[in-house]
């Protein structure tokens, strides 16, 4: 396995500034300087070749337990659960948390009761008289879901740590689907598929899920070219020894998940993903949580750029050119779009930036295609008026990143976790 050796990271302002008048210089000097657009040619044609192989790839099946080459031998589970005022959550999760199909012997289950003031605890306590072994660890204020993680990591015994989101909801054979890829060495981690449960409520909660099934297409197939697909926060496991070596979950990230998915590849081990089983979460329900959402999203996901750097760069070839793909398509281009559109309107009136546009409309548009085919059985009419909406609903990643990556650059504040309030047994995944 290799050392992982993470470097304190600069002022990420700073950072920020620099990676945003960087990008801004390169546009102007594409549109001052036309020949300088062959450097552009040259990283549209990578990128074309790199979708290309992405999306055209055939994802392998992942094998269920029992299947040739597959032990029955099966490792022990920690599942852990951070909750912060998840009253009207819980207990439909802990009920199938006790009733998967997995051997009690090898499981221990903890929920982490993360400084709650609702009626939380009072909930755990009804709930530890029905199920004995259900482990509770208080904390007595609240740290966020990385410092719940880390305080009840060293309680567990678990070969396998697996997390899970208070409002998720797992089928029975949650375990049995995911653990026999454990068997194979090079694996550290593996994320199961996620979809939305309140997906029929509104429009929102509909094209939430429509992103699901996108995301869903874009891991597997990252995976068949020996990309890099990610972790995902609800329904994630991780070995315990790759955990271990990773020190825990960084409490200086506000998306642990993405931040945990590059420290593993820098030590040196594997994600796979896991499209056979899903775990639920409900999606939110308005603009209003769904901007905060994602700008926290897209907060921790440009910061881990930022933090872990050039480092990155020294993973191996195939997963080197898929995250600079990722990134260049994902953070760089909604930042240039500003200037580019500047030049145009004002200099030179044609688009320099157009190529890697179109680029990211095919990768976006096919993605959505197979994933709803894939994973929502859509067909005809109803596919293509699915990913119509679909391809609409994700021009909002644009706003998000451009504000979110300008917003780092002026201030130090980070997004912070906001709950939103339901009634039942509606809680939002934020």
């Amino acid at each position: 396995m290799a050392a992982l050796k993470v470097t304190v990271p600069l002022d990420r302002r700073f950072q920020s500034t620099l990676v945003v008048a960087l990008v801004w210089g390169i546009v102007g000097l594409l549109h001052w300087q036309p020949k300088m657009q062959g450097l552009l040619l040259a990283i549209g044609a990578v990128s074309t070749i790199q979708a290309l192989r992405m999306l055209m790839a055939k994802p392998d099946v992942a094998p269920a337990i029992g299947e040739a080459g597959i032990t029955t031998t099966l490792p022990t589970v920690s599942i852990l659960v951070p909750a912060q005022n998840e009253a009207t959550v819980l207990t439909h999760l802990v009920h199938s948390l006790f009733h998967l199909d997995y051997p009690a012997t090898h499981l221990d289950i903890w929920i982490v009761d993360d400084g709650s003031t609702d009626e939380t605890p009072h909930v755990l306590n009804n709930l530890q008289l029905q199920f004995p072994r259900l482990r509770v660890h208080q904390r007595a204020s609240a740290g966020g879901k990385s410092g719940a993680l880390n305080a009840v990591f060293p309680l567990t015994q678990g070969e396998v740590v697996v997390v899970c989101d208070a409002d998720a909801q797992v089928p029975a054979n949650f375990l049995q689907l995911a653990i026999p890829l454990f068997q194979q060495p090079a694996i550290g981690a593996v994320q199961v598929r996620k979809t939305i449960s309140n997906q029929d409520q509104n429009f929102l909660t509909r094209c939430q899920q429509m992103e699901m099934s996108c995301d869903a297409f874009l891991q597997t197939h990252r995976l068949a070219i020996t990309g890099m697909p990610e972790l995902r926060g609800n329904g994630m496991f991780v070995r315990r020894s790759i955990l271990e070596h990773c020190q825990g979950w960084n409490e200086a990230t506000v998306t642990d998940d993405l931040d945990l998915t590059f420290k593993l590849y820098l030590a040196g081990t594997d994600i796979a993903f896991v499209a056979a089983a899903s775990i639920q979460e409900e999606g939110v329900t308005t603009w209003g949580q769904l901007w905060h959402q994602r700008c926290r999203w897209a907060e921790g996901g440009y910061q881990r750029y930022l933090d872990y750097g050039p480092q990155l760069l020294t993973l191996d070839g195939s997963k080197t050119i898929d995250l600079l793909l990722f990134f260049l398509l994902q953070f760089l281009l909604p930042i240039a779009l500003i200037p580019d559109l500047l030049w145009t309107l004002f200099y030179d009136y044609h688009s320099v930036l157009l190529p890697l546009q179109t680029l990211l409309s095919v990768i976006l548009t096919v993605s959505l295609l197979s994933g709803l085919h894939q994973f929502q059985g859509l067909r005809g009419g109803a596919l293509l008026w699915a990913t119509f909406q679909g391809s609409l609903y994700m021009l909002h990643w644009i706003p998000v990143i451009v504000v979110t990556t300008l917003r780092l650059c002026v201030i130090l504040q980070t997004f912070q976790w906001r709950k939103t309030e339901h009634l039942g047994n509606l809680k939002s995944c934020i």
